[in-house]
């Protein structure tokens, strides 16, 4: 008898992106969500708690991602081409910071996601694709723990459960709407639980939100109370990335994605192509994650972001790396009248690394960094939407765009990571060619 052959399966169909005139949205999340409309209903109504694009197969969700990023440029007219979007190494379970908001209920603490779907959850816990699956345990064991009568007070008190860190060490953060000494003692008793957890915790901290606000780590608190205790552990968390070492405190700012960092870094370095007589001014620079990573590359690195724990922590990271000499650091809030009064006179060759909040920079602080006339600007955007408005004002300033470099900061999700250099306007491709900027040139000029 013949032998049976198998079915072929026939091959996936590539994404055909419509007209970017047919587009009814300009946000980058609302391309995504027609670019995907025509999958199976099942998996177009899956949204696996804030992550639309987690119940793909990661090469889909990267063509998803190009084609929709294309729309994008296209619908708004941007100048260039976006290269492909650097895909993470890590695409699931990545996450090295996770909350979820707290709600007593049905005498049991629900953990909810931040999304709006969050008021449906049915179960008091659900995990997410994108978190490793130490924090899944983590959090099941304090919905229960936290569900026991025991610790009722405390359930009632509580905004969010926050679980960060690296891929090493998590720490868990307890935000609160108050802080007293029965609810201390309740903590307290917790942590001992906690230090006994086959997924080891480093350290936990306590974190007053009177306000109980959308914000997990709630910047806005009145002055008189106790901003964070530490129940156990180190005062500060840290990670590495190559040579690096960094310490930060457990509320400032540090990327979620700890396996694409490094990919960050380093095309960050091939965008700006340090020469040492540069100067490079690191604005919002946090922790010092850029102005470390490159400051054996330059003559100095200036970091400059608002007066607070992230940089107390860049200064105090100079002395774990060995270019402390190269760098400095100034605690001022980032508007355009601060960098016309206190950067120094740009004598020396200068290039400005920008990488601000998903709000994007203040008011006038392209127009001011315009003026000083950098020879290169790396402008990094965490959300894709902000990038038209900021190219408008960067042409207006006099720059044009060298290249653009999409990374995958946020597999799962509807969101890139954007790496964009600007050269001034009338330098062209011959200026990128003798400074070394050109992809894929070898050959670098001695200063």
């Amino acid at each position: 008898m013949p032998t049976k052959q198998k079915k072929q399966r026939p091959a996936p169909k590539a994404i055909r992106p419509p007209a970017a005139s047919s587009l009814k949205t300009v946000s980058f999340a609302g391309g995504l969500q027609q670019l995907i409309k025509d999958l199976k209903p099942a998996a177009r109504s899956t949204t696996f708690q804030g992550a639309p694009l987690a119940h793909l197969h990661y090469d889909k969700e990267l063509e998803i991602k190009n084609a929709g990023l294309h729309l994008f440029w296209q619908r708004h007219k941007l100048p260039g081409k976006p290269e492909p979007v650097a895909p993470s190494p890590k695409p699931r379970g990545y996450r090295t910071t996770s909350k979820r908001r707290t709600v007593l209920q049905r005498g049991a603490l629900y953990l909810r996601f931040g999304d709006k779907g969050g008021a449906k959850q049915q179960q008091a816990f659900l995990a997410s694709p994108l978190e490793p699956p130490a924090h899944e345990r983590i959090y099941r064991f304090l919905q229960q723990k936290l569900s026991e009568q025991t610790y009722r007070q405390l359930a009632n008190h509580l905004n969010y459960l926050i679980i960060r860190g690296s891929y090493k060490e998590r720490a868990v953060i307890f935000n609160v709407d108050t802080l007293n000494g029965p609810l201390v003692r309740k903590l307290k008793v917790l942590a001992g639980h906690l230090q006994k957890l086959p997924d080891k915790i480093t350290a936990a901290y306590v974190y007053p939100d009177p306000s109980r606000s959308d914000y997990y780590l709630e910047s806005r608190r009145p002055e008189h109370l106790l901003h964070f205790k530490k129940l156990y552990g180190p005062d500060q968390l840290m990670v590495s990335y190559g040579e690096c070492c960094y310490r930060f405190h457990p509320t400032s700012f540090s990327q979620i994605n700890e396996a694409m960092v490094p990919v960050m870094l380093d095309m960050a370095r091939e965008l700006l192509r340090p020469q040492k007589q540069e100067r490079l001014i690191d604005l919002y620079c946090g922790y010092g994650l850029f102005s470390h990573f490159l400051a054996s590359h330059y003559k100095q690195v200036i970091g400059i972001d608002a007066e607070g724990p992230s940089i107390r922590a860049a200064a105090a990271n100079s002395s774990l790396n060995k270019d402390r000499d190269r760098t400095k650091f100034l605690a001022r809030r980032i508007t355009g009248d601060m960098l016309d009064e206190v950067l120094p006179v740009s004598v020396a060759p200068e290039a400005v690394l920008l990488d601000p909040p998903r709000q994007g920079p203040q008011p006038g602080v392209i127009k001011a960094l315009a003026r000083r006339r950098p020879q290169k600007v790396l402008h990094i955007f965490c959300g894709v939407d902000q990038i038209p408005i900021a190219l408008n004002e960067w042409q207006a300033g006099g720059y044009q765009v060298q290249r653009t470099v999409p990374l995958d900061m946020f597999p799962g999700s509807a969101n890139l990571e954007v790496l964009i250099l600007l050269l001034p306007s009338g330098a062209g491709t011959a200026s990128a060619e003798k400074s070394g900027m050109v992809r894929g040139e070898k050959r670098r000029l001695s200063p």
